[in-house]
């Protein structure tokens, strides 16, 4: 089993298991959601895979969905499966529900539609879009800054938490590049066409944000619940409440 794209030592090999499958957000691995796999025992935490050059999210949601399916026990059926994603693996997270036909489907800190993305974002889309070199080389900076951070562990932990900023440091370059691009032109060109999750809309889903996102600002998303003083990396700054609402969620739907 290859342990560089899956997480999986919490799995059981009983069919009749709820299992719930973490997608990390960008930049982030299986690592984001160590406070829910120790908490839920039938669970896994996904890392990504690679991206493919000119891919759609659609499409990468599809071989997402195959990778993920490869890896749980063949016993485990679909409509067992939850998804739960954060930010851009929210975005991507029904897309996999539906090609799985998972049972169900879980948002933290993410967007529902592409309407709901930041408008602010835009002109960085416009620059880089047609020059990989350019999103690599801010890319690189980017991560070089984080990894100076590193160096400065009290300033880390006043303000970030060591084990995020050490998941964005080691994610290669390109990868990076090439998600970021998936997510903007998801975001972008679907924007006036309402197209998103229109093959998702009946499967049960809830959407969970924190009201002081900056990256994803409340202000622009409809959750069905809000986490007070919650950022954007909610499941490692407020695991017991995060892991909460998951459980009340996922015992409502099987029921």
């Amino acid at each position: 089993m290859n342990q560089n794209n899956i997480d999986q030592n919490n799995v059981t090999n009983k069919s009749n298991n709820k299992v719930i499958v973490f997608v990390p957000g960008l930049g982030a691995d299986h690592r984001l959601f160590k406070y829910q796999t120790e908490y839920f025992p039938n669970s896994i935490a996904v890392n990504w895979i690679d991206p493919i050059a000119n891919e759609t999210l659609e499409e990468y949601a599809v071989r997402m969905a195959t990778e993920i399916r490869s890896k749980l026990p063949p016993e485990i059926d679909n409509h067992t499966i939850v998804i739960c994603g954060l930010s851009l693996g929210g975005m991507i997270a029904p897309y996999i529900a539906n090609e799985l036909n998972a049972a169900a489907y879980i948002l933290l800190c993410s967007i529902r539609k592409p309407s709901q993305f930041p408008r602010r974002y835009y002109l960085d889309w416009l620059i880089t879009k047609n020059c990989i070199m350019i999103r690599r080389t801010r890319i690189f900076f980017m991560q070089l800054l984080v990894k100076t951070i590193k160096l400065l562990p009290n300033f880390i932990h006043r303000s970030i938490l060591p084990d995020a900023v050490e998941q964005i440091a080691s994610m290669p370059t390109r990868k990076f590049a090439e998600l970021s691009r998936m997510m903007f032109d998801w975001a972008y060109k679907k924007r006036d066409t309402n197209e998103s999750h229109k093959n998702c809309s009946d499967i049960p889903s809830i959407h969970i944000h924190g009201n002081r996102d900056m990256l994803l600002p409340i202000k622009l998303t409809n959750p069905d619940i809000i986490i007070e003083g919650g950022g954007h990396i909610l499941a490692l700054t407020h695991p017991n409440q995060i892991n909460e609402h998951i459980q009340k969620f996922i015992l409502r739907i099987f029921e």
